[in-house]
């Protein structure tokens, strides 16, 4: 985690660290991976909340607590909290690339296309984007809206 230590994801969890620690794996240090991995998406929410009281300029921990509320299908939070994420980081592709993925959950087609596009800005060889946004395109016009000319600016 960038700017945000061991200690405090520790304090702020109100764990003790022990020799046991010593020998963990790097993820299994980091508790909102661990609720994660363990579909406890909310305790996940509520670590990355905590964290951001402490450090609210670290552009990852929105971005993680964006994951932990897309994971429960709260997109519009998630998108709040991706779009924080951006904020602080404007060439945060990952968070582009979620943010467009929450957009698509919600119907809001524009707007992924724009986010995807800028993932391609900043990695053209992104094929993940670029297949996001041909999909994206198929929904759209299922719906009756016309991306073709947003997709080409966007790329």
């Amino acid at each position: 985690m960038k700017g945000i230590s061991l200690a405090v994801v520790i304090s702020l969890l109100g764990v003790t660290a022990g020799p046991q620690l010593a020998h963990a794996s790097p993820d299994s240090l980091n508790p909102a991976a661990v609720a994660a991995q363990h579909s406890r998406y909310q305790d996940a929410e509520a670590v990355w909340q905590r964290i951001l009281m402490r450090s609210p300029g670290s552009a990852e921990a929105y971005y993680n607590l964006g994951i932990a509320q897309a994971n429960q299908q709260k997109w519009e939070v998630a998108i709040e909290s991706y779009g924080q994420a951006i904020a602080l980081e404007p060439d945060f592709a990952h968070a582009h690339f979620n943010l467009g993925q929450a957009q698509t959950k919600l119907g809001q087609y524009q707007a992924a296309a724009q986010s995807y596009g800028r993932v391609l800005a900043l990695d053209p060889q992104e094929s993940v984007a670029q297949e996001m946004l041909n999909e994206l395109e198929v929904l759209a016009k299922r719906s009756g809206i016309d991306l073709a000319i947003l997709v080409e600016q966007s790329s």
